[in-house]
């Protein structure tokens, strides 16, 4: 009997898997939209900067600008470090750096208003004054997919705007931070209704991606997906390659004597030894009734003989305590190990198959190698 229940166990793997799925679709989102934002927030910071030149001189406005165009380039190779080298570093990489130049950003346009407001005439004030507001707005929808980053560039530049305001303290100045904080509030209900409506469609495609690719009784990968996972990755390893086949002794007498449930509990304590048997980036499924499959990346095949081994004694020991007259539900395991990448799905597949046939055909609870060097290629 396993150890973890098999529903908590899958709600955990789910919510890792789901977890990870979400980050990389909002990273999605957040490049997608970052070239479009980079040059309009550069196009927003060279109309103030421009206006701003025409009215005052001083080392500061030269220090700014020159932020300005570096905050720019950073954002513009950043968005195209995703587009060509987004597998060279993490999601949680990317996903920080973004909010950084997010931060970076705001403190830019923010501290607009404090270097120059003063010195401008009140046109030129409207003009910081609305730039800043018109960058959020724009920022709670192209940002809104992850609400830190939208946060960030909101407050590190709305704050510094308000605090400026409240720092002339004329009644007017006074008037605008009190309608900028409602203009805050506003864009923060703004900002949380598209991140709830993005997550949202996010988590029905990820419901429907899901069932499209999973055994609906035991949460394992369908045939389908075990070999679009199977093409993708092998040609990445530089390891052996190897594919586990099981296929469960005497589960037809459990099922037909004591009916579905007890066979369906059966299975998915298979499923558990299975999954808690393997390392987490090992893609198992369900291929069919009693029949799973695994995929194994490891140069010596005597491992992989080690693991099939492991899986035979759990499952001998899987005990049926409401059918105690029952005994004897055992598996049979083919394993075909290819020692190079090149090795196609299909026929190692069908030479683990094999192997699988012969470890029954020699009784039952058995494991059968192929090194299937020879077979294929």
């Amino acid at each position: 009997m396993t150890s973890i229940p098999h529903q908590k166990k899958i709600k955990s793997y789910r919510s890792t898997e789901y977890s990870q799925w979400v980050t990389e679709k909002v990273l999605d989102s957040l490049y997608a939209n970052a070239l479009g934002s980079a040059m309009g927030s550069f196009a927003v910071f060279l109309i103030v900067a421009g206006a701003v030149w025409s009215k005052i001189s001083s080392p500061s406005l030269l220090y700014w600008s020159v932020a300005g165009v570096l905050i720019a380039t950073a954002r513009l190779t950043l968005w195209n470090g995703f587009k060509h080298k987004k597998d060279n570093y993490s999601c949680r990489f990317w996903l920080n750096s973004y909010r950084v130049m997010s931060l970076a950003s705001g403190l830019l346009y923010g501290m607009a208003m404090w270097l120059f407001f003063g010195d401008l005439p009140v046109e030129y004030r409207l003009l910081i004054y609305f730039g800043v507001g018109g960058l959020t707005a724009a920022s709670s929808g192209s940002h809104a997919v992850d609400f830190l980053t939208f946060q960030l560039f909101m407050f590190s530049s709305c704050l510094l705007v308000i605090s400026k305001l409240l720092h002339f303290g004329e009644a007017t100045d006074i008037a605008l931070a009190a309608m900028f904080v409602l203009y805050i509030l506003v864009m923060m209900k703004t900002g949380q209704n598209n991140n709830r409506t993005l997550l949202q469609n996010f988590k029905l495609t990820y419901t429907m991606h899901y069932r499209a690719t999973h055994d609906p009784l035991l949460d394992l990968l369908n045939r389908t997906e075990f070999e679009n996972r199977f093409e993708i990755n092998t040609p990445l390893t530089h390891r052996g390659v190897a594919i586990l086949f099981l296929d469960l002794d005497n589960f037809k007498p459990l099922n037909d004597t004591f009916g579905h449930q007890a066979g369906d509990r059966a299975l998915k304590q298979v499923a558990d030894i299975l999954t808690e048997s393997l390392r987490a980036d090992d893609p198992v499924a369900r291929i069919g009734g009693d029949e799973f499959v695994a995929s194994l990346y490891l140069d010596d095949v005597k491992e992989v003989e080690k693991i099939g081994h492991k899986i035979l004694q759990r499952i001998s020991a899987i005990s049926f305590p409401e059918q105690s007259t029952f005994s004897g539900l055992s598996a049979s395991i083919g394993i075909a190990f290819h020692h190079d990448n090149d090795v196609e799905y299909s026929q190692l597949l069908h030479a683990a198959d094999l192997a699988c046939y012969q470890s029954k055909e020699k009784g039952k609870n058995q494991l059968t190698t192929v090194l299937a060097k020879d077979q294929v290629g």
